[in-house]
């Protein structure tokens, strides 16, 4: 009895939270094709250690420790093979003016390039913030460090990247 209620919660959790877990692994590797099976690999992962989870933090900053982790696994294993792109994570669907959505499309390809010569630790935080809207104590979290480094990385990467996006535009 008490499986068969556990699997249903775990069914419930799998429901809400797979599009937001897709979407952290999409915006964090760039890759697509490999992103189902980065999520499939975190529900796995979660499954397993179902048990063991004491709710010291929510489900969700739990799954996205989980998630995390296999983006770490992911990017070390690539990483011997190419550089991971960010892909279009800054492109938006809607533009009714084309010569805008022209020049836009043009900065946020820069700015995307430019985000891929930061050291992984300055992506992460930026990606968490930015693209994905967490605060500063659910990055420190989900990162497992201090919510004064979050700060000082996250200004460091904008620092950073602005430097870089003037020096290029």
């Amino acid at each position: 009895m008490w499986k068969k209620k556990q699997r249903k919660r775990f069914e419930e959790i799998v429901k809400e939270y797979t599009p937001r877990i897709f979407r952290m692994i999409y915006n964090m590797t760039g890759d697509y094709e490999n992103t189902s099976d980065l999520t499939q690999d975190v529900f796995m992962n979660a499954w397993n250690a179902f048990d063991h989870f004491r709710g010291d933090s929510s489900i969700y900053t739990w799954l996205y420790r989980i998630a995390l982790n296999r983006v770490f696994q992911y990017r070390k294993r690539a990483a011997r093979y190419k550089t991971i792109p960010i892909d279009d994570i800054f492109l938006s669907n809607t533009n009714s003016n084309p010569e805008k959505g022209v020049i836009e499309r043009a900065d946020k390809e820069l700015v995307k390039r430019l985000i891929q010569n930061l050291p992984e630790k300055h992506q992460d935080v930026l990606i968490l913030r930015y693209y994905e809207g967490k605060d500063y104590s659910t990055i420190a979290d989900i990162l497992n460090i201090p919510i004064g480094t979050v700060r000082s990385r996250l200004h460091r990467s904008v620092s950073t990247l602005t430097n870089l996006y003037r020096g290029k535009k």
